[in-house]
């Protein structure tokens, strides 16, 4: 690093000197022509030296356009250098996580599953009290709660791993429509009317297991915080040139603002009366964000306490349907949003 910062001082010293000799050397040529044509027979003194005040103020001009653009681009270029270089520990400390939180969980997976057997067995055993049936019961459920964490860490680290993702032209409705119909017990047991609304056109260039874990996962959110009775909004439809859309509108309790940035960081868990009786792992929207950035999509989240809470996925559109019309969307106040675009970067892994 001190050897980069070193390098780029004497690299800045180096330009400044070589613009600084050439601007010298023209200004003596410019002084030079200025003599001769004063030495010349019927020439005018004045218009001489106007003549060489003009061309001085011309390379002096020029010679600060262009160190102005050379300097800005070599400080770009070092910044970004310099950047990469101290950032490397930070992604490879990051990648070594992931990889370690996602071997330990797939080590986790069978105990468990022992676990939860023997349990489910001794429960269909006659002979058990009242209070010890509770108590089983209750490990049980939390087994299960663990199995979710234990599947959602391993769906966070496959999606660092993009080299085992095959892409393709994929039916964007029919993996969000498996989502839903395995949702479906758990929001009738809450009496949540859930409506969806597909366009025809509605393939994307995406990987169908990651699709379903995003829809399932957005549509589980909004289950879970939305109150009994309520109705949720799924909507699939092309938009821009390029791109296909999955939003999910509910008529939950909403994400503070405060929350509301911080939404997609691993395990985040917003204050208490919004997550009372809501279980979870705190993972589903970072596994979302993850798979979203794998498709080089974009992801928006709009919200206001009390009002429900909208998300919205903007997909590249399948190979077969790109040149799509534009659709207009319609904003509204009092809303707080945030917005991560992963559609400019270039995307990890494609195969054709």
């Amino acid at each position: 690093m001190v050897v980069l910062q070193v390098a780029f001082a004497l690299f800045l010293l180096a330009v400044v000197g070589v613009i600084a000799t050439e601007l010298y050397h023209d200004a003596s040529i410019a002084v030079a022509n200025g003599i001769q044509q004063a030495l010349t027979p019927g020439s005018s003194p004045t218009s001489v030296g106007n003549s060489v005040i003009t061309d001085l103020s011309s390379l002096r001009s020029r010679t600060v356009m262009v160190a102005t653009a050379v300097l800005i681009l070599v400080t770009a270029l070092f910044t970004y250098i310099i950047a990469r270089i101290a950032l490397r520990p930070t992604r490879q400390a990051l990648e070594s996580q992931k990889q370690f939180i996602g071997n330990i969980a797939h080590e986790l997976r069978t105990p468990l599953a022992v676990s939860k057997t023997n349990m489910e067995v001794a429960l269909m055993g006659g002979g058990i009290e009242e209070g010890m049936r509770r108590s089983i019961e209750s490990t049980v459920e939390e087994l299960d709660r663990i199995a979710e964490i234990i599947n959602n860490l391993l769906s966070l680290s496959a999606s660092v791993r993009p080299e085992r993702i095959e892409f393709k032209d994929v039916d964007l409705g029919a993996a969000v429509q498996s989502a839903l119909d395995k949702l479906h017990d758990l929001a009738a047991s809450k009496q949540i009317d859930v409506t969806a609304k597909m366009s025809e056109r509605r393939d994307v260039w995406g990987n169908r297991t990651a699709l379903e874990e995003i829809a399932m996962n957005i549509v589980k959110n909004a289950i879970s915080y939305t109150p009994a009775g309520g109705r949720i909004s799924v909507l699939i439809q092309p938009v821009y040139p390029d791109h296909m859309e999955f939003s999910v509108q509910d008529s939950g309790i909403g994400i503070a603002r405060k929350d509301l940035f911080r939404i997609f960081e691993p395990f985040y868990r917003s204050d208490p009366s919004r997550r009372r009786g809501v279980g979870g792992s705190g993972l589903g929207l970072t596994i979302v964000s993850e798979l979203v950035k794998l498709h080089n999509g974009k992801i928006t989240v709009r919200s206001a306490e009390g009002q429900g809470t909208a998300v919205t996925v903007l997909f590249p559109a399948g190979r077969t349907q790109l040149g799509l019309d534009a659709l207009g969307k319609r904003a509204r106040e009092n809303v707080s949003e945030v917005a991560v675009d992963f559609s400019r970067s270039v995307p990890r892994h494609r195969s054709e």
